[in-house]
């Protein structure tokens, strides 16, 4: 959805952000009030808006006049902050509808739907169907509202936060992360700035949605910084935090990381595919930049905030010291798409003139050790000569400053340098506590990031490569030419469906090779036969050697019940193993119902691997490939994307495993046909979309052969989403 259709519907947030006049219902002098704390910052803070103070019990507050209810102000009212007894707000937001000025309401009482109360929660839908008649914003209940440095708005009782302008904008879901977030901010060298803030707690009206979209159309944000716990529609939150993330970076600190998800699915691709991992999935593929705690949320937007992208993701790192420099290519080594650069012969022979002989030069790639005898003037050379290199693409620049060394004579070496080649990102690392305290400042004053440790400087690194290398891949695939195949239901396919469900029952396996036969998914050619003269003719018109497997409702894992029987030679062979499977049938479950026997031809080996899809509770169908065998079940060495999977985002799920040196031609082996696997998965995402009725897919194993061989579903299993259906697939 593109961001310039909101723009009608993101102005009746405006109010919220920029109203002309504020009152405090609930304002007080009791510095244990939260009404104090909201009347006190907006004064500290030289709100550049009215102010008007309501409480019946006070003639005066902070040198406010106090009004004894929001229908005694004589002046205009926009904004109301409502710091009461959850029970006083429906009054409060009738006298609102009364005065038809107030246009938005941020309510910080608590005491509603939270509560998980039937009484609480009507008082909230209560409240909303008042300010929707009124045509009034609600922002919360539960929550502490916004904030604005561009008028010096602070809705909040947040204590001690520094206003300093700057092109971050916040959205938390806890009041309390979101203000600590600012704390930290404001303890930076320079304190950093920000633009907009906003806490949204129960979002009865106002939600996540809306402020991300209004932070997307915002000219005054830069960066959008998010703490986020959860959402209710993952689908619609991916789709406009990936529209924002085309323009500006989108950074999230996701909590619940250890969630392993709602429930024990039936299916390889269900029980690998915790909530988590598709949050990362969806999150990468959105161009969403997710962060793993409250500093790497800071280090990463003060970088955005600060420096120029990196045009590529060649990433040197330039160290006075041993120590932080191995720490810092460690980070950089822990990010896949960060490569080392190899520095030209010009850059390694200046750095060995400009450098003291002990210097370490390109002993590693991409890495300089300037050794702790270099001062202040060999600092700012070194710099110059690796940011010339046409191979780099960003400096980590690393310091213990030693007690000869003059740390702000270092600092304006860095500088002077960085001013004549702002081009290339550099983030960096000065250890010294307060002895590099004021060097640090004035690095920052210049708009280079300065980081305590070496590894929080490389991962800012990493974040910013991230970044420019999703804006690359988004270039590309806008100019790419290349259509995914479109694969359209069949009829049969929607008929066995029809019919599964008719039945109560999930799809036999020759069932579910027919539906994905309708997607251009090839399994093997196969027959379901119900006597063993049929069974010959089967094998003869498929050729041997061939397969035999159960057919029945009843027979839930085929091989425990002795029920497939594989590389079935001749004549004489499938007579005794279809008459095998019948006894070991009858053995295991005596009263079982059978379908009959599925006689497949015996597929040739091939390297295995594993394509699944669910439909998860938050992004609808996600798709997952990996290693199939031993692989998936011991390593579980997979990877997710949110449907659909176009053929660009295929290749690079296919390429993004560990194991696909396997398919890739490793030790001798053939190069695998990754084409016809990636077209596979662009499929069954096509499949998932189009038949609401399929709740998950497994193929395991799919067999994928050389190049221009194709690839070949070997076990199929699906399974509808239906509750009460029995499992017949496996």
């Amino acid at each position: 959805m593109e961001l310039s259709q909101h723009k009608e519907d993101l102005t009746s947030l405006n109010p919220l952000f920029y109203p002309q006049s504020v009152a405090i219902i609930g304002a007080s002098d009791d510095p244990s009030k939260s009404g104090y704390q909201i009347t006190r910052n907006l004064l500290d803070l030289g709100y550049v808006g009215s102010i008007y103070a309501i409480n019946p019990k006070k003639d005066e507050v902070l040198g406010l006049k106090c009004y004894s209810n929001l229908l005694a102000i004589p002046e205009r009212v926009e904004l109301i902050i409502i710091s009461i007894p959850a029970f006083g707000v429906p009054d409060v937001l009738r006298q609102a509808a009364t005065r038809k000025d107030v246009r938005a309401a941020v309510i910080i009482a608590s005491g509603f739907s939270e509560t998980k109360i039937p009484e609480r929660i009507q008082l909230e839908k209560e409240i909303v169907e008042i300010a929707q008649q009124a045509n009034i914003r609600l922002m919360g209940p539960n929550c502490v509202g916004v904030m604005n440095t561009e008028n010096h708005l602070d809705t909040t009782f947040a204590a001690g936060i520094k206003q300093v302008r700057g092109g971050m904008s916040v959205i938390s879901q806890s009041g309390a992360l979101g203000a600590s977030l600012l704390m930290l901010a404001s303890s930076q060298p320079v304190p950093m700035g920000f633009n907009k803030w906003a806490h949204v707690g129960n979002q009865c009206d106002v939600s996540v949605l809306e402020i991300l979209r209004y932070y997307g159309d915002d000219p005054g944000t830069h960066v959008v910084s998010m703490y986020m716990e959860g959402v209710n529609n993952g689908r619609e939150f991916l789709n406009v935090a990936g529209e924002v993330a085309q323009e500006k970076p989108v950074v999230i600190l996701k909590v619940g990381r250890s969630e392993t998800g709602s429930r024990a699915a039936a299916s390889h691709t269900g029980s690998l595919a915790g909530s988590d991992e598709i949050y990362t999935a969806a999150f990468n593929q959105a161009g969403i930049l997710r962060v793993n705690n409250l500093e790497e949320l800071l280090d990463t937007s003060k970088a955005f905030a600060m420096q120029p992208l990196p045009k590529g993701n060649r990433i040197a790192v330039l160290t006075e010291a041993g120590g932080p420099g191995i720490i810092a290519v460690d980070e950089l080594g822990f990010a896949p798409y960060v490569q080392m650069p190899d520095f030209s012969p010009e850059t390694k022979e200046k750095l060995k003139k400009i450098l003291p002989p002990m210097a370490l030069v390109d002993h590693v790639k991409g890495y300089v050790d300037m050794s702790a005898a270099a001062m202040e003037e060999h600092h700012g050379q070194a710099l110059a000569a690796v940011l010339d290199d046409p191979n780099v693409d960003g400096v980590v620049f690393l310091s213990v400053p030693p007690t000869f060394l003059r740390p702000t004579a270092l600092a304006e070496e860095v500088i002077k340098v960085c001013r004549s080649r702002s081009n290339k990102p550099v983030t960096v690392c000065l250890i010294g506590g307060e002895f590099v305290r004021e060097a640090s400042q004035f690095l920052e004053l210049e708009g280079i990031p300065t980081y305590d440790v070496p590894d929080r400087a490389a991962r800012a690194m990493t974040r910013m490569v991230q970044r420019a290398l999703y804006l690359r891949k988004l270039e590309v695939s806008k100019e790419a030419t290349e259509d995914d195949i479109k694969a359209p239901a069949g009829e049969r396919g929607r008929l066995v469906i029809a019919e599964a469900l008719a039945t109560g029952r999930n799809l036999l396996e020759p069932e579910a090779c027919q539906l994905l036969s309708d997607y251009g998914i090839n399994t093997t050619p196969s027959y379901l036969v119900k006597t063993v003269e049929k069974g010959l003719e089967a094998a003869n018109k498929l050729g041997y050697p061939v397969v035999l497997k159960i057919v029945s409702t009843d027979i839930l894992h085929k091989s425990d019940a002795g029920a497939v029987k594989v590389n079935i030679q001749n004549t004489e062979e499938l007579l005794a193993a279809y008459q095998e499977i019948l006894a070991n049938v009858r053995s295991y479950k005596s009263d079982a119902s059978i379908e009959g026997i599925l006689v497949c031809t015996m597929a040739k080996p091939g390297v295995e691997c594993i394509i699944g899809v669910k439909r998860d509770g938050q992004f609808g169908p996600v798709v997952m490939f990996g290693l199939g065998g031993i692989f998936v079940e011991v390593f579980k060495d997979v990877t997710f994307r949110v449907a659909p999977v176009s053929l660009a985002e295929a290749r690079e799920m296919v390429q993004s495993i560990k194991g696909f040196p396997l398919l890739n031609g490793a030790r001798g082996r053939q190069v695998c046909d990754t084409e016809s696997l990636a077209q596979m998965i662009v499929n069954i995402g096509k499949l998932m979309e189009e038949c609401p009725e399929v709740s998950e897919i497994d193929l395991n194993p799919v067999a994928v052969y050389e190049q221009g061989k194709g690839a070949l579903a070997l076990d199929a299993r699906v399974i509808l989403a239906q509750p009460e259906l029995k499992d017949v697939t496996k």
